[in-house]
């Protein structure tokens, strides 16, 4: 297998360097390619010869993340297209199956020195600076002055306003564009892992927007995407405007960041690595993941006692494991054990979201709904322009009874930021079941499981939305599959067990068709 931790040449003279994540053609002219693609192009080189599923591609460079098949086929065509000439030769289509990568030879190159940037944080940590948004026609009558500037203002408030993401100061950020840095310039200057910048210019009656999320280490593009207002709605669409880029880059930064932990060799692994190792496999909700963020998790708090990330995102983990059996080594008990746990880190730290999270569903599936939503409301004061926050608030609110308002909870989450964990789905089909939507709760529940197949929660829930559509034998195939992958699932399990606990005929309808399903031990 060739050596991903060096870089190795194709054939044509194309160069792929792992360690800076970027390709190279003859005469060592840079080539654009997308991170995504160049993680399909790593798993593909790392099964070099072998066949390589879409699932498998899907799961390994989306985790946890909804997208369909024609993401993966624009980033195949993006691979094909930056290994020149021969690259539909060398990643060849099987059928409605995969893809193979056919290396007729594969020459390792030696290690290339690297000088780490000034100041630059680990690759996996999150932290921007917000530059000016360029302008253009301004000079017009009538223009709009010092928008740019006030608009990245706006964005450094909404960003600075989430625990946990280090946002470069204003005054520094200004007085470096203003001297005509680059945004990689800029991220060595202050340390930061990712540049935003972006322009703002008109366009008859509307105003366009763009927005551009930079890796600071090699000013690769991570996220780029258009906005357009009317002019004259610009004035009171911006605050929305800011909230969806807020939220945007947001996502993109946690996306990144799990996945550069998760390339950390283990020798320099160390306590801030460890936790985001632990989140980005607790994402996966899958028995494996759970038991990888477990280890990671044990040897964090090993590693820095008081480190308040370690401990809440292991209350966060106890709670999820023990309210939906994703792993089965641990059982109901352990909610009062994540609470208490989830109350050590934020002892540690009280702004922290993630340990608001942990409590939520901790309590939630503990039966105390008002606490659920307390902690709920904490999680998106502390981080309020993260979407996550919101499935959280959405959850905490259906558990009180609080249906219609779970649902735009949700929807909103789903507005702020359309890349979001796949198990989410399964969170908004709660208030959508209570709702009689039954056809949206079945589908959404569907999604959810597909791409997040440890997922127990979607399977139960899935099943019982289709028994009140009278699909028995979908229904049943939904409990048939959790039980192979969780045998121990009955509906006495927290998740399943405090479900509509506020609402007597909704309870009593939903145990009904967990038991019309084959769900086990359903009791009234």
């Amino acid at each position: 297998m060739p050596d991903l931790t060096n870089r190795i040449e194709l054939p044509g003279g194309v160069i792929v360097d792992f360690r800076r994540e970027e390709v190279r053609g003859p005469g060592g002219m840079r080539i654009e390619l997308r991170p995504r693609s160049f993680g399909v192009l790593r798993c593909l080189v790392a099964e070099a010869g072998k066949l390589v599923t879409k699932d498998k591609l899907l799961a390994d460079c989306w985790p946890g993340v909804i997208v369909t098949e024609d993401s993966l086929t624009q980033c195949i065509s993006d691979i094909r297209r930056a290994l020149g000439a021969g690259g539909r030769d060398l990643i060849r289509t099987v059928a409605r199956r995969g893809y193979v990568l056919v290396l007729p030879e594969v020459k390792p190159d030696p290690v290339v020195a690297e000088t780490a940037l000034p100041g630059a944080l680990p690759s996996y940590w999150p932290s921007v600076a917000v530059l000016p948004f360029d302008e253009f026609g301004s000079g017009e009558p009538g223009g709009f002055g010092a928008l740019g500037a006030g608009f990245a203002e706006d964005l450094t408030t909404e960003l600075a306003r989430n625990r946990g993401l280090p946002i470069t100061a204003r005054h520094n950020v200004f007085a470096a564009k203003a001297q005509g840095r680059s945004p990689t310039e800029v991220a060595a200057l202050f340390g930061a892992r990712f540049v935003l910048e972006g322009s703002i210019r008109p366009a008859g009656e509307r105003m366009l927007i763009n927005a551009q999320l930079i890796d600071g280490t090699d000013g690769r593009h991570v996220w780029a995407e258009r906005y357009s207002v009317l002019a004259s709605a610009l004035a009171t669409d911006q605050d929305d405007l800011v909230g969806r880029i807020a939220s945007a880059v947001l996502g993109e930064i946690r996306l990144s960041g799990y996945a550069a932990s998760l390339r950390q060799a283990p020798e320099t692994t160390g306590v801030q690595e460890l936790a985001w190792q632990a989140l980005a496999h607790l994402r996966q909700h899958s028995r494996d993941s759970y038991l990888a963020a477990y280890a990671e998790l044990e040897r964090a708090v090993a590693l820095g006692p008081t480190y308040a990330l370690g401990h809440c995102v292991r209350g966060l983990l106890v709670a999820c494991d023990a309210g939906m059996a994703i792993s089965g080594t641990v059982g109901p008990h352990a909610l009062s054990e994540a609470i208490e746990i989830a109350r050590q880190g934020l002892s540690l730290d009280p702004l922290l979201p993630v340990g608001y999270q942990g409590l939520c569903l901790a309590h939630l599936f503990s039966g105390r709904f008002e606490e659920a939503l307390l902690a709920a409301e904490r999680c998106v004061a502390y981080g309020p322009g993260d979407a996550l926050n919101l499935f959280f608030l959405s959850m905490g609110r259906a558990g009180i009874g609080q249906y219609a308002e779970a649902l735009a909870d949700a929807e909103q989450a789903m507005a702020l930021n359309p890349v979001f964990p796949a198990n989410l789905y399964g969170v908004t089909a709660i208030p959508l079941y209570a709702l009689d939507r039954f056809e949206e709760a079945s589908r959404y529940c569907t999604v959810s499981t597909e791409r997040c197949p440890g997922y127990t929660f979607g399977y139960v829930l899935g099943a019982a939305a289709d028994a009140a559509l009278g699909r028995k034998e979908t229904a049943a195939g939904r409990v048939a599959t959790v039980l192979r992958r969780a045998p121990w699932i009955t509906a006495q399990w927290p998740a399943f067990d405090h479900l509509y606990r506020r609402d007597p005929p909704l309870r009593a309808r939903f145990l009904r068709h967990m038991r019309q399903a084959g769900v086990p031990g359903v009791q009234d």
